[in-house]
């Protein structure tokens, strides 16, 4: 049976969240090394992702109109 895209990353989704959920909770003490991960910074790097994305299909559209 083929899966879907959609299907796929709400599994892969679903697994990092597990992840991060036995992580947390065997490793209490060692955490602060990702005390970097904050909301602002996922924010950041969601808008930043975002920007090169829109650069990239300015690019890919004006390369194609000539």
């Amino acid at each position: 049976m083929k899966n879907c895209r959609i299907c796929t990353i709400i599994r892969y989704f679903l697994v990092a969240v597990v992840f991060i959920i036995i992580l947390a909770l065997t490793v209490n003490d060692k955490l602060h090394y990702l005390s970097f991960v904050t909301s602002w910074n996922a924010a950041i790097l969601i808008l930043f992702f975002g920007l090169l994305l829109f650069l990239y299909k300015v690019y890919e559209y004006m390369k194609s109109k000539n």
